[in-house]
């Protein structure tokens, strides 16, 4: 059995577990993704009761033997971040994309870091398009599957500003003398390339190229959090657990 003691951590997701238990996947700096084990955390008289949520920083200690760690202590480290609205969505749509796209047990240092700063970041509502695109794009970096968007996809030609380009997730940009499906302008993706994404207009042109980028990444399967967040807001509620459900 080992033995961890007071690890950073943000949980991710969370859900009941026998009578007043709890199954909580957290993001780690060491242990990147990790599934913990709250044995009575539902329970009235529980010290982790209403800590357990996403978007509050904690530091936990944890015993494991096997897949799942069983939780020891639990502690707030820092103020909760609170998010509303469509901050709130983002919060919840970045949690799912990392339980999708992240395994257990990957130390994920960089990825900690990223998720940090973007929870701050989502606090100013002016700024959640240019959050949410960086995060992203540092993703896929971190995943070694962005493609360079400053070249074409045979490495031997630049992309120019004034040039129209199809992107292959896979490969990268290629050359097209059109607008189509999954054509960007070359300044687009320049300023991506050389991380110039400052303002909310270059953060909204980009939204497809990543939509098209991440959704390779994930297989063709639709994420939850998408699907709710374009269903009209008088279905949508949040539950106390931090998922949006219809």
């Amino acid at each position: 059995m080992s033995r961890v003691e007071l690890q950073p951590c943000w949980v991710l997701h969370r859900r009941a577990w026998r009578e007043s238990s709890l199954l909580v996947e957290v993001l780690t700096p060491s242990w990147g993704r990790l599934g913990l084990v709250a044995r009575g955390a539902r329970g009235a008289r529980s010290p982790w009761r209403g800590l357990l949520e996403p978007f509050i920083p904690l530091q936990a200690s944890w015993t494991r033997r096997g897949e799942m760690g069983t939780l020891s202590a639990l502690e707030p480290i820092g103020d909760s971040v609170r998010l509303g609205g469509r901050a709130l969505w983002c919060g919840l749509y970045v949690n799912e994309l990392l339980m999708r796209l992240t395994g257990r047990d990957d130390p994920a240092p960089e990825l900690f870091t990223l998720y940090g700063r973007l929870m701050l970041a989502l606090t100013d509502p002016a700024g959640l398009a240019v959050a949410l695109r960086r995060f992203e794009l540092a993703l896929l970096d971190l995943m070694g599957v962005m493609p360079d968007l400053a070249h074409e996809a045979d490495g031997n030609r630049v992309v120019i500003a004034e040039g129209l380009y199809h992107v292959d997730p896979e490969r990268g940009p290629r050359a097209v003398s059109r607008p189509g499906p999954d054509v960007f302008g070359g300044d687009l993706l320049l300023a991506l390339a050389h991380d110039r994404i400052e303002d909310a207009e270059v953060a909204a042109r980009s939204r497809a190229l990543t939509r098209l980028l991440l959704d390779r990444q994930l297989g063709g399967k639709p994420l939850h959090a998408r699907s709710l967040f374009s269903a009209p807001a008088a279905n949508r509620t949040v539950q106390n657990d931090g998922d949006l459900s219809e």
